[in-house]
């Protein structure tokens, strides 16, 4: 197995958001675990996440999440690892089919984009968000940009990392994409937690949460010039 080795402190938001929370063993698990990350190209749910960008898009048609299970369930596979994703991936599509968007995402006229950069920085770590949809729209002449992110997770977050993970999903829109001019929409910055069907919005005044992610990032910074 290929591995990776990073020298500089870089984490995804998946892991960061546990690290809040974790022990002390299990933070340095983390941290081992980001710092030498193996190579796997195949990325697990991508028939799944693609099936998520397209509902959201298609104005939440729900024919491309059926069509995208009918797939899946259709496909062979040769391995343990491609059956089990195969599975997971339709148990997915069934919770997001019973997942109620916000009713004011469907009335507002958005284009859709792909992250050019997926990463932002936070007390000297590089955190990597790659949020699955970037919304723009104009409103009585403002410009707003908004964000989703699948999380596609069997164990279930807590509300408070919920939100931290959504209020992160905000801070990476003003650091990473938002443009000038363009207003950061906290009530359309969406952490999806797929497999729980909760989607956590970003509170509308993200420094509380900031602060939390800030010192978990310290902490994490420390830890990542310690371990091995």
């Amino acid at each position: 197995m290929m591995i990776n080795i990073f020298s500089t402190p870089k984490v995804s938001i998946n892991p960061l958001i546990a690290f809040v929370e974790a022990t002390e063993r299990r933070k340095i698990s983390i941290v081992k675990g980001q710092k030498k990350p193996s190579i796997f190209k195949v990325a697990p749910y991508a028939t799944a996440r693609v099936a998520m960008k397209n509902y959201v898009k298609g104005d939440f048609n729900e024919e491309c999440i059926y069509d995208a299970i009918k797939r899946l369930k259709s496909r062979s596979v040769s391995s343990e690892w491609a059956r089990n994703n195969v599975e997971n991936s339709i148990l997915a599509l069934r919770h997001f089919i019973g997942i109620n968007f916000p009713s004011r995402v469907g009335k507002i006229h958005c284009s859709f984009s792909k992250p050019e950069n997926k990463d932002c920085l936070c007390a000297g770590v590089q955190i990597t968000v790659a949020p699955d949809l970037i919304m723009r729209w104009e409103d009585n002449g403002n410009r707003y940009v908004g964000a989703i992110k699948f999380r596609i997770v069997k164990n279930k977050l807590n509300f408070t990392a919920g939100r931290l993970a959504a209020s992160l999903l905000s801070y990476y829109l003003q650091k990473s994409v938002a443009e000038p001019g363009e207003i950061v929409d906290n009530a359309h910055c969406f952490f999806v937690d797929v497999m729980d069907d909760i989607i956590y919005p970003a509170p509308l005044d993200i420094s509380p949460s900031l602060g939390i992610i800030n010192n978990a990032c310290s902490e994490y910074s420390t830890l990542w010039n310690k371990v091995a």
